[in-house]
């Protein structure tokens, strides 16, 4: 799968591991001999290496697919995988992080915590330990960084909702509805939200500001369900309605929100993720959610223990690695998850 990758400087790696080789015997002077072979470094191996996996919180349907995948690809490499759930909780990444540190055999950590403001003290603990950390989706300092291009994730939903609005109103938009996360250190979710804003307005330059609301869309599917049925209720004389949402759980809840408001054939739904939950719905009887940027969770782990195994093995990691995003719909579900 590709991947944008940008190499950082000053990854410190670790020595390689090279086989001992013995010098051989001088022959005599009666005897010749073959020249011996010249040293080899031996082929590294992951089998046996520690890895601790703080998981987001396995509660959702996305991050279930990701806790899979990387348990996956543990189990293929041959990896004494830890898996620690932080379940959605700042103070429960930080416990699960001093938990890593303390154990002693924790070779290296892959960190997936919500919370980014809290990072910062599971850096400090990390370090501390000196133990190597992958983040996954949301930064820790000091840490190579792996998941979503937020911005340019968003900007494909922005034009995937357009496309939608061409193909069933002939172009024709009153409102478009995006949803936020303004809570502290959501930097990366607001990325999210100004590219599908972004993404929009490139595919409909006639799109005004004025017709551009952002909303907050809550921590949860029922908060966002009520979100857009507030939303909807302010703009009743709007009849042609994208709606752009962080995540696909909150996509489907729009969608239903737009259903029990009557107003289904007026809106165009778009979520960010590609898990279980938004596959189904694209498999499934049309309603007005149309699609979704695909994050490709089921492949989290293919990249992750490969990277993971790669610093320990004494290579020069990415400082960050991006997921090819990809817009999924009605039209190409069938093709990408048959």
């Amino acid at each position: 799968m590709s991947r944008q990758l940008s190499f950082r400087a000053g990854i410190g790696a670790l020595a390689l591991i090279l086989s001992a080789c013995s010098g051989a015997a001088s022959p005599s002077p009666a005897a010749s001999t073959a020249p011996s072979a010249a040293p080899s470094a031996a082929a590294f191996s992951c089998a046996g290496k520690n890895i601790a996996y703080a998981s987001f919180g396995s509660q959702f349907p996305f991050i279930a697919l990701v806790d899979k995948s990387v348990k996956d690809a543990a189990a293929k490499a041959g990896v004494n995988l830890t898996f620690l759930d932080n379940a959605f909780d700042a103070d429960k990444a930080l416990s699960n992080a001093n938990l890593i540190a303390s154990r002693g055999d924790v070779n290296f950590a892959l960190e997936f915590n919500y919370y980014q403001q809290s990072n910062l003290v599971v850096s400090e603990v990390f370090s501390a330990a000196k133990i190597p950390v992958i983040a996954i989706d949301i930064p820790v300092p000091g840490a190579t960084f792996y998941g979503a291009n937020n911005y340019a994730a968003g900007k494909l939903a922005g034009a995937g909702l357009v496309a939608a609005a061409q193909s069933k109103w002939g172009g024709t938009v009153d409102l478009l509805l995006v949803e936020k996360q303004s809570g502290a250190g959501q930097d990366l979710l607001q990325q999210r939200t100004l590219g599908i804003i972004a993404g929009a307005k490139a595919a409909l330059p006639s799109l005004t500001d004025a017709q551009i609301v952002q909303f907050e869309g809550g921590a949860n599917v029922d908060a966002a369900h009520t979100a857009v049925a507030t939303a909807l209720t302010a703009h009743p004389d709007a009849k042609h309605i994208l709606i752009g949402m962080l995540g696909d759980s909150n996509a489907i809840a729009a969608a239903n929100a737009a259903q029990e408001a009557g107003r289904a054939d007026q809106v165009l739904t778009a979520g960010q993720g590609g898990d279980d939950v938004a596959i189904k719905a694209l498999k499934g009887a049309a309603t007005s959610f149309i699609g979704t940027t695909d994050y490709k969770p089921t492949k989290y782990g293919d990249d992750l223990i490969p990277l993971a195994c790669d610093y320990l093995a004494g290579k020069q990691i990415p400082a960050q690695v991006f997921v090819h995003h990809q817009f999924l719909t009605r039209d190409n579900i069938l093709q990408l998850y048959p």
